[in-house]
């Protein structure tokens, strides 16, 4: 694919896949912006042209001072898929109501890293956790299960572009014609990223979406990730 007239912004740390999504944009007829001071971004930057990359923070800042538009999963797509997709009971919870909720338990925010993702032995424990949030926040709540593999894809426009295993040994090719089901039936954004994790004793399920302006490769082929993340950029 040419980026021919696109400009990829990225952080100026030094960052192994970044690198790697960056010579495929170059690759491709592209240019690429190493940016330190992002709170500040240079007048020379194209809105039209820019294509984001990089952390939470980094994109989001820019996304607000260049008035671009990030495309994003919902916060609430696990709780919008078929059971069959999840393999696992999944629901959402407000944090004031995960004092009576039955532990242990996997919890992680509906909005990402406002704490951490982890299997919580008690509600002291994640209330601990959690000290400081709304006791409106919204919680993903799922059963404790156990993975042995784990899968990233990166999706655009109801098509799997590129996927890897980037932990555990589990069978990949079971794995690849889920994630082709859920990219074409599923209702999901233009582009996203799609993890499965192989739940023993049951099989693959989704395990989160991400947005591929901040996804890491994990094994996935940079030149088709840059392609979803060329397109998780909108000027509109």
């Amino acid at each position: 694919m040419s980026f021919s007239g696109l400009e990829l912004v990225i952080p100026d740390k030094a960052d192994e896949e970044r690198d790697a999504v960056a010579n495929a944009w170059i690759a491709g007829s592209g240019t690429v912006m190493r940016l330190g001071r992002f709170w500040e971004p240079p007048e020379s930057l194209v809105r039209e042209q820019v294509r984001l990359y990089g952390n939470d923070t980094f994109c989001l800042v820019l996304e607000q001072k260049l008035n671009l538009t990030l495309v994003s999963p919902p916060e609430d797509l696990l709780l919008r898929l078929e059971s069959k997709w999840l393999n696992r009971s999944v629901r959402g919870e407000q944090l004031a109501k995960m004092s009576s909720a039955t532990y242990p338990l996997f919890a992680k925010p509906a909005a990402p890293k406002l704490f951490r993702a982890a299997v919580y032995s008690s509600w002291q424990e994640l209330e601990t956790e959690t000290q400081g949030l709304d006791p409106s926040t919204a919680v993903l709540v799922s059963e404790v299960v156990e993975l042995n593999g784990e899968v990233r894809s990166f999706i655009l426009g109801g098509r799997v572009l590129t996927h890897a295993l980037y932990e555990g040994d589990a069978d990949i090719e079971h794995a690849a014609r889920m994630l082709s089901s859920i990219a074409s039936e599923v209702e999901l954004p233009e582009t996203c990223v799609i993890d499965l994790g192989h739940i023993v004793g049951r099989g693959w399920g989704v395990v989160e979406a991400n947005a591929s302006w901040g996804a890491g490769l994990n094994g996935c082929d940079p030149e088709a990730a840059a392609r979803c993340i060329a397109a998780a950029t909108l000027c509109a």
